[in-house]
């Protein structure tokens, strides 16, 4: 697909033009997928990078990126991978959700979920040795009698 140089620029400022024949010719209106993709891309983020911190897969992010609007969570599920505030970008979006946090502790719950995995993990190995241990004292002792 090759796009035009002025499809190019307006992407690039997160504002797309939309073709609407009973209105006007072309009508600029905000593209929040546009917009929080140009934000990802210019902060030197690679999305299939992104795509695995967040446990999602690319196509369900590139899909994100084709939307005209993102729901709080979506935003705040990116913004706290990239490390970015996209209250400033979204006001509208994070006034209606003004008594909830904007720093979402999503990263919180994933540490304490990879925390929980990590306790089961040692868990298991420490009781491999044992059980390895006691295999090897009962090989030695049957040997020894």
């Amino acid at each position: 697909m090759e796009l035009t140089q002025e499809e190019i620029s307006s992407l690039r400022i997160g504002l797309r033009k939309d073709k609407d024949k009973s209105n006007l010719k072309y009508s600029l209106k905000r593209h929040a997928g546009s917009i929080v993709e140009s934000i990802i891309r210019r902060k030197g983020h690679n999305i299939s990078k992104l795509a695995r911190t967040m446990k999602i897969s690319r196509c369900t992010l590139y899909n994100w990126f084709e939307h005209d609007n993102l729901p709080f969570d979506i935003l705040i599920r990116i913004g706290s991978c990239i490390d970015y505030d996209f209250s400033t970008d979204f006001p509208e979006v994070f006034n209606v959700h003004t008594n909830q946090k904007t720093e979402p502790s999503y990263l919180q719950n994933q540490l304490t979920e990879n925390e929980k995995v990590d306790f089961w993990i040692r868990k298991y190995i420490l009781l491999l040795e044992k059980y390895n241990d006691s295999l090897m004292n009962k090989t030695y002792s049957s040997e020894h009698i």
